[in-house]
Protein backbone atom coordinates (compact mmCIF):
# COMPACT_ATOMS: atom_id res chain seq x y z
CA UNK A 1 0.00 0.00 0.00
CA UNK A 2 2.89 2.35 0.75
CA UNK A 3 4.29 1.72 -2.75
CA UNK A 4 0.98 2.70 -4.34
CA UNK A 5 0.78 5.91 -2.29
CA UNK A 6 4.39 6.74 -3.12
CA UNK A 7 3.85 6.11 -6.86
CA UNK A 8 0.67 8.18 -6.84
CA UNK A 9 2.44 11.04 -5.08
CA UNK A 10 5.38 10.82 -7.51
CA UNK A 11 3.00 10.82 -10.48
CA UNK A 12 1.07 13.84 -9.21
CA UNK A 13 4.33 15.69 -8.56
CA UNK A 14 5.53 14.92 -12.08
CA UNK A 15 2.26 16.18 -13.60
CA UNK A 16 2.40 19.37 -11.55
CA UNK A 17 6.01 20.08 -12.49
CA UNK A 18 5.29 19.33 -16.15
CA UNK A 19 2.32 21.69 -16.19
CA UNK A 20 4.34 24.44 -14.54
CA UNK A 21 7.13 23.98 -17.07
CA UNK A 22 4.68 24.11 -19.97
CA UNK A 23 3.12 27.23 -18.52
CA UNK A 24 6.49 28.98 -18.52
CA UNK A 25 7.52 27.54 -21.87
CA UNK A 26 4.34 28.37 -23.76
CA UNK A 27 3.34 31.51 -21.90
CA UNK A 28 0.12 30.23 -20.41
CA UNK A 29 0.23 32.66 -17.51
CA UNK A 30 -2.52 35.23 -17.00
CA UNK A 31 -2.50 38.13 -19.43
CA UNK A 32 -2.64 40.53 -16.50
CA UNK A 33 0.94 39.55 -15.65
CA UNK A 34 2.09 40.95 -18.99
CA UNK A 35 0.54 44.39 -18.58
CA UNK A 36 3.07 47.19 -18.19
CA UNK A 37 1.72 49.93 -16.00
CA UNK A 38 2.57 53.44 -17.06
CA UNK A 39 2.03 56.83 -15.57
CA UNK A 40 -0.83 58.55 -17.37
CA UNK A 41 0.68 61.15 -19.64
CA UNK A 42 -1.85 61.44 -22.42
CA UNK A 43 -2.77 59.25 -25.33
CA UNK A 44 -0.13 57.51 -27.37
CA UNK A 45 0.26 59.15 -30.77
CA UNK A 46 2.68 57.10 -32.80
CA UNK A 47 3.79 57.09 -36.39
CA UNK A 48 1.10 56.21 -38.90
CA UNK A 49 1.15 53.65 -41.66
CA UNK A 50 3.93 51.46 -40.25
CA UNK A 51 3.97 47.80 -39.34
CA UNK A 52 2.89 47.04 -35.76
CA UNK A 53 6.25 45.51 -34.86
CA UNK A 54 7.95 48.86 -35.53
CA UNK A 55 5.16 50.85 -33.92
CA UNK A 56 5.71 48.78 -30.77
CA UNK A 57 9.24 50.15 -30.62
CA UNK A 58 7.87 53.69 -30.52
CA UNK A 59 5.26 52.62 -27.96
CA UNK A 60 8.06 51.35 -25.74
CA UNK A 61 9.74 54.77 -25.98
CA UNK A 62 6.41 56.36 -25.01
CA UNK A 63 6.13 54.10 -21.94
CA UNK A 64 9.72 54.82 -20.86
CA UNK A 65 9.22 58.56 -21.31
CA UNK A 66 5.95 58.53 -19.35
CA UNK A 67 7.62 56.69 -16.48
CA UNK A 68 10.69 58.93 -16.45
CA UNK A 69 13.05 56.05 -17.29
CA UNK A 70 15.64 58.16 -19.11
CA UNK A 71 18.29 55.45 -19.58
CA UNK A 72 15.79 52.98 -21.01
CA UNK A 73 14.31 55.75 -23.17
CA UNK A 74 17.72 56.64 -24.60
CA UNK A 75 18.46 52.99 -25.37
CA UNK A 76 15.05 52.43 -26.95
CA UNK A 77 15.31 55.58 -29.06
CA UNK A 78 18.78 54.61 -30.26
CA UNK A 79 17.35 51.28 -31.37
CA UNK A 80 14.37 52.93 -33.07
CA UNK A 81 16.64 55.41 -34.89
CA UNK A 82 18.77 52.50 -36.12
CA UNK A 83 15.64 50.81 -37.48
CA UNK A 84 14.51 54.13 -38.90
CA UNK A 85 17.68 54.50 -40.93
CA UNK A 86 17.62 50.92 -42.17
CA UNK A 87 13.92 50.80 -43.04
CA UNK A 88 13.09 54.45 -43.75
CA UNK A 89 10.59 54.65 -40.88
CA UNK A 90 8.91 57.91 -39.84
CA UNK A 91 10.04 59.77 -36.71
CA UNK A 92 8.91 58.63 -33.28
CA UNK A 93 7.74 61.77 -31.48
CA UNK A 94 8.83 60.36 -28.10
CA UNK A 95 12.47 60.22 -29.21
CA UNK A 96 13.70 63.79 -29.13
Amino acid sequence: MKKVKFLLLAFLTLVTVSFSSCEELFGLEDEDDNVVETVACGDYNGPSNIDNQYDYQCQAAYAYKCNGETEALASQCAYYKQLQQQLNLPDCDYCD
